[in-house]
């Protein structure tokens, strides 16, 4: 395993796998990861509800937004992959989040189940994503830029509906290609609390990663072309919509 090598931020601890190519450059140089578009979303949370993150990595992010709600408010943490759960859990720990952070070990998509991750880093160096954690640690890898596929890690998927979550104020999703396939199956979740949504629309900009999904998965093909954009502008009236979101290339929606 590559070492894990920790930051002391003015957020908390962050930790990190020492040949993480995107993330890791950042902390080196002092900064924080994603730092401008998180503060800017402060404004669209509400302290007192609780927040979901899709795709938590190592919680560079569980850590900011940890600081914008209040307890009871909960932070539920989706990560599949059991080495990046490893540091979030890690992470949560050494900053004493406990009793508000909630790391849940699945894939949000759309069925509840068995499921696998690719075996690569499409949105990285396309690198072996074992051979990175093993015998090719010293080279670069984007450890979070794995879609769900067929060739890699088993993982356990699920359908948000199906978490059986508190009532959500916000969710940030980063699901590298899946948004559309698990946002058709969040419809019980979103008319129920009409939570702000931060979300990747890689089925538009970033069409590697949503069709390397679809090519993995064409038994689910009919949720491919769910738009929750369009779900929440024309059924449940939400009246903001910020492309490219603090220069992010993300989209925030809110009601």
């Amino acid at each position: 395993m590559p070492e894990i090598v920790s930051y002391t931020t003015k957020y908390g601890i962050v930790n990190l796998y020492e040949n993480e190519m995107y993330i890791k450059p950042v902390f080196d140089r002092g900064g924080y990861w994603d730092e401008d578009t998180l503060l800017g979303l402060k404004q669209y949370i509400d302290s007192k509800k609780s927040i979901l993150e899709i795709g938590g990595h190592c919680g560079t992010s569980t850590l900011v937004y940890s600081r914008y709600i209040s307890p009871p408010a909960k932070l539920f943490v989706l990560e599949p992959q059991r080495n990046l759960f490893h540091l979030l859990q890690k992470t949560v720990s050494d900053n004493h989040l406990q009793d508000m952070v909630v790391p849940i070990q699945k894939a949000g998509f759309c069925y509840s189940g068995k499921g696998y991750m690719f075996d690569t880093d499409i949105d990285g160096a396309n690198g072996d994503i074992q051979s990175r954690y093993t015998d090719e640690s010293r080279l670069p890898c984007n450890f979070g830029g794995l879609a769900v596929g067929r060739k890699g890690e088993e993982v356990s998927m699920t359908t948000l509906d199906e978490l059986e979550l508190p009532e959500i104020g916000f969710i940030h999703c980063d699901a590298q290609g899946s948004e559309s396939f698990l946002f058709a199956k969040s419809t019980g979740l979103l008319r129920r609390d009409r939570p702000v949504i931060f979300f990747e629309d890689n089925a538009r900009f970033n069409r590697h990663l949503y069709l390397s999904v679809c090519k993995a998965y064409p038994e689910y093909s009919e949720y491919s072309d769910f738009s929750v954009e369009d779900f929440c502008i024309d059924e449940l009236g939400y009246r903001i919509r910020i492309e490219n979101f603090c220069g992010s290339g993300d989209t925030l929606l809110a009601p």
